[in-house]
């Protein structure tokens, strides 16, 4: 039902007040926090009726048995109906909720407990309430419109205009914009800002008319402006496990396919790490380089330097400003179309916010559009009180949007997994287990102009969870032949993480560290299922756990519905997880306590009932093997059906290399003069040996022993090894893992590359040669990447290239023979043109002036040439169709105008024979049989 602008009719009545009072038990923050601690850890067994709404304690008065619609006062009507809250005798079953709906009685917002926001018509029958379990109805007074800080008072200088005050004002969705708009208008109320498709209004109000404008019955919310943004500024790929789905010799998981954007500073680049694959706010920013070195840890390729690749690198990446509302035009276009799947925002507005419209609008956007993630930084704010009551340790999380409860924010870790000491810290405002998962920000990433610069922080760290999670979606899209549910990829995530400080979740890492190995396996192998569930109801789920299991964990989870802006807690379907064993054996979730001191919030999980957040895990190690009941109980579910997954991260492997894994390529000269071993460990209690080979595993040389309680280690590399046979083995025990395939070692890169000729076409270059080499790749940027045009045994090279006034290009040493391959250089471009061409003859003469046959060949091949062009041709050239140069034919010896040519040795297909004239070139096809 939609408020048309019939009710302009309402704008010259008198706002009478019935009497109403609630019974207020306490408005200290410090009992609230107590109470809600309190009421969140007991069992529930007797309903409870009080509502925690901000700094309140409120008791609701049983009236329903005498209630009348004339009670309810004139602020409380609009139209033909009522809005206020009503309360029922216990959540309301599905069937209940279906009825509500189907007789148009809106149930708009749920608030803890038994407690909805509702729009009814005045005509409601009171005994139908009554049959379905209504206990009390109850008009919302002003005072629960706004905001704590606005309803205290406690007015920031930013949220200040002259002698008014910054709001942000949210009507019913139902009420009609230009009636809200003209109301205001009468008000004498300046609309500094709207957005299109929202019912949220920016507002600049004299404080004289806050009372009056919240008692409007079409006013739904009041809160202070969003304070002003500020960036969470301050080696991921291994850490994260990003590379064990990223990697040549193996899986390659990059992105491809998925969009994702950056909401930051503005323009990005130019930086050709990202060619043909950005797309919104392309360009120089000026001195504003924040979303540069976000753009990078997400989807940088490493086209400029191949070191320097970013988690997806093969993303399509948009790129536009950060908005704190999350409703500008850019982002709610691009994940309405479908163009972006995954957001990043490493922005801070405020700090231990609580639950706010720009938090509920984000739980709205993910829970409406299936497929979209939003990903956040955690913030550097750790040292700051923020008023959760455990002192400047604790419950410093950054911004409303990051209290949501479908998202996903993120804490900062050096590269060795430990917690950077700026790392925001949990719980979110109402105790939930904020930041939810970890990893590494501190980092180099891309600079404009192509240029590469020192970027960290939680601003690091949140891209890099957000490029992880982009592969994660091109793995589940490639199995699946479709895009995921982001509940699905964030469990993933959150399920398979590397625990790190205390056992299970904590305050500090969330639930771990990523890691996109474990994450990916757990898509592959189908180890998950989804369900949905109804007010009451248990569902069960059985999962066999086999032999050799050395840890098992089942993971909840589910999109909760966005909370009412205020209420506290802020979660709405309350989902519980029992795991049986085979011996019947029950065992409950990992919680933790959200009381504010820190002591309790520094104390490791343990197993409990959890009432306050939307996903819940069960950890057992050295698990029995058989089946094992997974029940899933709809303990409050006022807003259902509820959809949910359940996930089995089984582990059978008590150690696993991870890092490096196969194909990498190592040289040890600054500024790479190492590599950082990283492998899992599960139940393992031996220091851990590290070994290298260098011959494929036939002999091992001792790297280091490193303590039981470490996973990854500094290995310095030798220098003068050259080898494409390198292997990392890691033991511990009776347990041991070997590099999944060989990586390679070389020396230094090629250096002295010179650009000799540019033609239209094509450019020769040259470099120095490196005495351990037999040959050399050359690369030139195609329309995204970084491609190999030619591959020779000299020390120079005629390639193709897109234009003689812009192409970049670089070179890598490789040894057929002995089965390595170097890194490339960095990549250099040239601007300026041609440079010492000689164009020789025309296309058309070397065309028509050249004959090859027979064709099909199958043992000799004639070439026969005019003698008028004969002495302009420099080189002929047979590829394969991979561009691979296979024959390079000497012309200086010709004799006859004619080239007899042997080709029995070529496998049956198709070739390419390249006649070079200069800058001119032509290509005949060769069908080899």
């Amino acid at each position: 039902m939609r408020i048309i602008n019939a009710f302009y009719i309402l704008k010259n009545q008198k706002l009478t007040m019935k009497n109403f009072t609630f019974s207020t038990k306490a408005r200290k923050w410090s009992l609230f926090l107590l109470v809600l601690t309190l009421c969140t850890t007991a069992s529930f067994s007797q309903r409870d009726y009080t509502i925690y709404f901000q700094d309140e304690v409120l008791e609701v008065p049983e009236n329903i048995n005498t209630f009348e619609w004339d009670q309810m006062p004139d602020y409380a009507k609009l139209g033909d109906g009522y809005f206020g809250w009503v309360q029922f005798y216990e959540t309301p079953s599905q069937e209940t909720q279906d009825a509500f709906k189907n007789n148009n009685l809106q149930l708009i917002n749920y608030i803890p407990h038994q407690t909805y926001l509702f729009y009814f018509p005045e005509t409601t029958s009171i005994s139908f309430l009554k049959d379905k379990g209504v206990r009390a109805i109850v008009p919302v007074e002003g005072r629960f419109k706004m905001a704590q800080d606005l309803k205290n008072g406690n007015i920031n200088h930013w949220a200040m205009d002259g002698d008014n005050i910054l709001v942000t004002l949210i009507h019913h969705d139902m009420v009609d914009r230009n009636y809200v708009l003209s109301q205001l208008s009468d008000q004498q109320i300046a609309v500094r800002n709207t957005y299109e498709g929202s019912n949220l209004l920016e507002l600049t109000i004299p404080d004289n008319c806050l009372d009056e404008l919240s008692k409007a019955p079409y006013v739904k919310w009041i809160e202070l402006v969003i304070p002003p943004s500020i960036k969470d500024d301050q080696r991921g790929k291994g850490l994260h496990r990003s590379s064990w789905i990223d990697n040549n010799s193996g899986a390659s998981y990059d992105g491809e396919g998925i969009g994702v954007l950056c909401r930051d500073d503005g323009h990005v680049g130019p930086h050709i790490d990202f060619e043909g694959r950005i797309n919104g706010l392309v360009g120089n920013n000026g001195n504003n380089t924040h979303g540069d070195g976000v753009s990078g840890i997400m989807a940088g390729s490493g086209n400029v330097d191949p070191t320097m690749r970013g988690m997806a690198a093969g993303a399509t990446l948009y790129v536009y400003n950060y908005v704190p509302t999350f409703l500008d035009t850019s982002t709610v276009n691009l994940i309405t179309d479908g163009s972006v799947q995954i957001t990043n925002s490493s922005y801070s507005n405020g700090c231990n916010d609580g639950y706010l419209s720009n938090t509920a609008t984000v739980d709205t956007q993910i829970t409406t559009f299936p497929s979209v993630l939003h990903v956040f930084s955690a913030g550097n704010s750790n040292g700051s009180n923020c008023g959760y009551g455990a002192g400047n340790q604790w419950g410093n999380i950054t911004g409303g949007h990051k209290q949501a409860k479908n998202c996903i924010t993120t804490a900062n870790t050096f590269y060795d997994g430990g917690l950077v000491s700026s790392s925001s810290r949990g719980p979110a405002t109402d105790g939930r287990i904020k930041p939810d998962i970890s990893a590494n920000g501190q980092q180099m990433s891309t600079a404009p102009f192509h240029q590469y610069m020192g970027f960290g922080g939680t601003s690091g760290a949140s891209p890099g969870i957000a490029g992880v999670s982009a592969q994660l979606y091109q793995l589940y899209n490639e199995e699946e032949g479709s895009l995921p549910n982001s509940a699905l990829i964030k469990a993933a995530m959150l399920n398979t993480a590397n625990d790190a400080g205390n056992v299970g979740p904590d305050f500090k890492f969330g639930w771990g560290i990523v890691n996109a190995r474990r994450a990916g396996q757990l898509l592959l192998d189908d180890r998950y299922l989804s369900d949905n569930i109804s007010q009451g109801n248990t569902n069960t789920h059985t999962i066999n756990v086999p032999s050799g299991t050395t840890q098992v964990r089942f993971m909840l989870y589910w999109k909760d519905p966005a909370a009412t802006p205020g209420a506290n807690p802020a979660l709405v379907n309350d989902l519980d997880l029992i795991v049986e064993n085979p011996s019947s054996t029950s065992i409950q979730p990992w919680v933790l306590d959200p009381t504010p001191n820190a002591v309790n919030l520094d104390t490791p999980a343990a197993p409990g009932v959890d009432h306050l957040n939307n996903v819940e895990q069960v950890l057992i190690n050295n698990p029995a093997a058989g089946n094992y009941t997974v029940e899933v109980t709809g303990f409050n579910v006022p807003v259902g059906p509820q959809e949910y997954f359940v996930l089995y991260e089984i582990i059978q492997d008590n150690l696993t290399l991870t890092y490096p894994n196969g194909g990498e390529k190592y040289y040890p000269v600054p500024p790479q003069d190492g590599v950082v071993i990283h492998w899992d460990a599960i139940n393992t209690t031996d220091p851990f040996l590290l070994e290298y080979s260098i011959d494929g595993g036939s002999n091992w040389t001792t790297i280091a022993t490193v303590p039981a309680d470490e996973y990854n280690y500094d290995w310095a590399i030798n220098s003068g090894i050259y080898t494409g046979e390198a292997l990392v083995r890691v033991t511990s025990g009776s347990f041991s893992d070997v590099s999944d395939a060989p990586f390679n070692i070389t020396g230094p890169r090629v250096s002295g590359i010179t650009v000799d000729e540019v033609c239209p076409t094509t450019a020769t270059l040259s470099w120095n040669a490196i005495s351990q080499a037999d040959g050399y790749d050359v690369y030139i940027l195609g329309d995204k990447y970084m491609e190999i045009v030619a591959s020779t045994s000299s020390t120079s090279a005629e390639v193709p290239i897109p234009s003689p006034t812009s192409f970049w290009y670089a070179v890598a040493a490789k040894n057929d023979a002995d089965g390595w391959v170097g890194e490339r250089t960095i990549a250099d471009s040239w601007t300026s043109g041609e440079l010492n061409c000689d164009l020789g003859v025309d296309s058309n003469t070397l065309e028509n002036g050249v004959q090859i046959y027979p064709n099909p060949a199958s043992d000799q091949l004639q070439i026969v040439m005019q003698e008028s062009i004969l002495q302009e041709i420099s080189t002929i050239n047979i590829t394969n169709s991979l561009g691979q140069i296979l024959m390079n034919i000497d012309v200086s010896n010709v004799r006859n105008n004619n080239i007899n040519l042997d080709v029995s040795s070529l496998s049956t297909g198709l070739y390419f024979v390249t006649i070079n004239s200069g800058a001119t070139q032509t290509t005949k096809k060769l069908l080899v049989k």
